[in-house]
């Protein structure tokens, strides 16, 4: 069985009846949703020059090089994540609901993430609603993009570990933030999105000694090469396959599953290994 563990909604780019279509095609058993974190981003066909300046961002990143923690720093200003010269709003209320009606529209075939922004009022009340709610299965944070310490989230943390719910989050430069809640919360079971983004140098080298914390395989932060160099170092049972659509996707309702898809099955591990990967990890972390 293969889950989707990291799956936005955003039908302005992706209709919900066309990537359950595309699901059942590559063999995606279920996803578990997210709401969107910024308006409708087109992809764009990669030029040379362009996958230049992102294989060079992607090396400083594995590097530790400050200067890789500027560049990833500087694809948000103010209320925008930039990307290309373009500029796209970030949602800071997040819209937990789209994600409660496509559950409710196809049973069975989604989880949900319930996203907390704790800069925002109710955010808590929010998180303990829908944590009730079918299909939802843990809390989706997002220091980077929504602008704040990972401290802000100690209450939310707090809860799912006293909940036994998992949390994934998408982490800032903060120095260090990606050891503040497992330490603090050693119960709590954190996913750190995209590998761990940008903390790869630390991250792969601190997730070998710790029970609670896994990596998702998501996005287009990565690359074939950086995630099989990552599975290199990092215990199978401790990555979780995601795709992060419908981010890549190059026009409406074009969403390719079968990349991210590829960089596990072309991993030179068994084949009960990828199965881990694919759904059996979170599986495990979820139940």
């Amino acid at each position: 069985m293969i889950v989707d563990s990291h799956f936005h909604i955003d039908e302005t780019m992706l209709t919900i009846d066309e990537q359950v279509k595309l699901m059942e095609t590559n063999g995606i058993t279920k996803a578990a949703l997210i709401a969107p974190f910024n308006t409708t981003m087109f992809s764009a066909e990669e030029t040379p020059e362009g996958k230049a300046g992102l294989d060079y961002f992607r090396q400083l990143l594995l590097d530790g090089s400050p200067d890789g923690f500027n560049m990833y720093n500087a694809l948000v200003e103010d209320r925008d994540f930039v990307l290309g010269g373009q500029h796209f709003p970030i949602y800071f209320k997040p819209d937990n609901a789209c994600v409660e009606k496509a559950i409710a529209r196809y049973p069975g075939k989604f989880y949900g993430w319930v996203t907390v922004n704790p800069n925002q009022p109710e955010a808590m009340r929010e998180v303990e609603t829908y944590l009730t709610k079918p299909g939802f299965i843990g809390v989706k944070a997002h220091p980077f993009m929504h602008q704040y310490s990972i401290k802000a989230l100690d209450e939310a943390a707090a809860f799912c570990s006293e909940n036994k719910k998992p949390m994934l989050i998408h982490l800032s430069a903060e120095k260090g933030s990606y050891q503040y809640l497992p330490e603090k919360y050693p119960e709590l079971k954190v996913i750190y999105a995209h590998l761990g983004v940008p903390h790869w140098k630390n991250m792969w080298e601190y997730v070998k000694d710790k029970a609670n914390v896994f990596l998702d395989t998501s996005s287009d932060y990565l690359t074939r090469e950086i995630v099989a160099k990552g599975a290199g170092v990092i215990d199978y049972r401790k990555l979780i396959f995601g795709n992060d659509g419908p981010y890549g996707c190059l026009e409406f309702n074009h969403f390719d599953f079968t990349q991210k898809k590829g960089w596990i099955e072309t991993l030179k591990i068994p084949d009960s290994h990828k199965e881990c990967i694919f759904g059996k990890n979170f599986m495990e972390l979820i139940s």
